[in-house]
């Protein structure tokens, strides 16, 4: 009776990690298929983005690299962000221009260009000894200077907060 206890057991712990990896592999591949270019492009309002960004010196960073809040709630946000965008591209349930896509985490900037630099080995560096330093220390906010870096088609930023 023991055996048949344990063996039960086991099999409901077998069966919940299964099922836990299941969930989590399906989730990650979501996840990361929903942060590319090819997927944002599937809006029709983004393709004009997308295709500038493909020729812009960030063509190698994904969507959400810039246009994601940081932390973990800042993704959960940016996925049902998309997921409203996706619904109204869909229904055709929106006004023109969607200005709130392109919300640009500075945080997000200075992950790449300030740091380790282990991503994007090429990426330009601000340091001491940058002119960028001096706009830093005045808190100026990145986009002001550089708004058509990512892709030279705008439709406004907005900055988030950290």
């Amino acid at each position: 009776m023991l055996k048949a206890v344990a063996k039960i057991i086991f099999s409901f712990l077998i069966t919940l990690v299964v099922i836990y990896l299941i969930g989590y592999g399906s989730f990650m591949g979501v996840y990361y298929y929903t942060s590319t270019p090819e997927f944002c492009s599937g809006c029709h309002y983004v393709e004009p983005y997308v295709a500038s960004w493909n020729t812009s010196p960030h063509k190698e960073v994904n969507c959400m690299n810039c246009h994601e809040p940081t932390g973990s709630l800042g993704k959960l946000h940016s996925k049902a962000r998309g997921l409203n965008y996706y619904i109204s591209d869909k229904t055709g349930n929106y006004i023109e221009p969607i200005i709130d896509a392109s919300f640009i985490s500075e945080a997000r900037c200075f992950g790449c260009h300030i740091g380790q630099f282990k991503d994007y080995p090429n990426v330009i560096k601000i340091n001491n000894n940058s002119d960028h330093l001096e706009y830093i220390k005045t808190e100026q906010e990145c986009y002001i200077c550089h708004i058509g870096t990512g892709h030279e088609v705008n439709i406004g930023a907005s900055k988030i907060s950290n």
